[in-house]
């Protein structure tokens, strides 16, 4: 397999990593996220278990009008409560939304006493009309403070706002439940919480980075295949075979390194002296050892003779 042919794989490859990860980029959920609920009561309830499962995240109240937080401890917020109307933060079943449930806290009955059977004139007796219906009253009454009807002894801590109360749920201590509530009666609209999840989403940038260098890659290997590159291989051929030749060449070119190398240029210069080294030979050569001189009266004949072994001969 060419490397044409795997550059062009590769940018296949390139083109499918690139499509995975925009498409997963398209629909990568936010971090951010702020699930709500509608009420339709003037006073929430946030009992201490959904506090801590909240923990750092802030819940929010919207109304209309004075918004007041209270905090209390759980049975004394019970005790408030009974005969009111009010809604119950639960959970959170999604990413989108709160879940939430009525609270209906009952006053205790007390126990009936015996009473005397009524005389029959009171039992005869009409009742008497009312005066106006009970929506006329509801319409014609004003607007009464929730809080101004009750003692406030129990109640531990109080935040206010208008028209929107925030608060993080960390700040509320430990144990205690958390009551808001509509100073005027009015119904609050809305509760919500803003809460940051963890998006597994840490493989697809690098999924695309990738994409997008293979993706180059196989689009240069198909520019290049409608292009002729054999006149740029040929220059690069020759030029590659010439640079080997350089060594090769018998004669260097004048002036050049190799020019002066093979001139000697480098090695120190001698002067060798012909006589002065035929004396200084000569003087060091080892004479050869001088035989006696013979006395001019003797005679050859009468010298005696040695044989081969040294020995003298008759």
């Amino acid at each position: 397999m060419s490397l044409r042919t795997t550059a062009l794989i590769a940018g296949v490859i390139g083109v499918l990593l690139l499509a995975v990860g925009l498409i997963a980029n398209a629909q990568r959920p936010p971090r951010d996220v702020t699930p709500s609920a509608a009420v339709d009561t003037g006073i929430v309830v946030v009992e201490p278990e959904m506090i801590a499962f909240a923990g750092e995240d802030r819940i929010g109240f919207s109304g209309e009008g004075d918004l007041v937080a209270l905090t209390a401890r759980p049975a004394d917020a019970h005790a408030w409560l009974v005969g009111r109307e009010a809604t119950e933060l639960t959970g959170q079943p999604d990413w989108e939304s709160l879940s939430t449930a009525d609270v209906a806290i009952e006053e205790p009955q007390p126990t009936a006493s015996p009473s005397a059977s009524a005389s029959p004139s009171e039992a005869a007796s009409p009742s008497p009309s009312p005066s106006a219906s009970a929506g006329e009253e509801a319409e014609d009454a004003e607007p009464v403070d929730v809080l101004a009807q009750t003692s406030q002894d129990h109640w531990r801590d109080e935040r206010r706002g208008q028209d929107r109360l925030s608060i993080v749920a960390a700040d509320v201590p430990a144990g205690e439940t958390l009551v808001v509530v509509s100073r005027d009666g009015s119904p609050l609209t809305s509760v919500d919480m803003s809460v940051t999840r963890d998006v597994q989403d840490g493989w697809i940038t690098p999924l695309i980075w990738w994409g997008v260098f293979l993706t180059l890659a196989g689009i240069i290997a198909l520019v290049l295949r409608f292009i002729d590159v054999r006149p740029a291989q040929a220059k690069g051929e020759e030029w590659i075979a010439k640079r080997q030749k350089v060594g090769e060449e018998d004669d260097p070119s004048p002036g050049t390194r190799r020019a002066r190398r093979a001139a000697g240029e480098h090695l120190p210069e001698t002067s060798l002296d012909e006589e002065a080294v035929t004396s200084a030979s000569a003087g060091s050569a080892p004479s050869a050892p001088s035989s006696p001189p013979a006395s001019s009266n003797t005679d050859p004949a009468s010298a005696p003779s040695v044989d081969r072994d040294g020995q003298e001969r008759p």
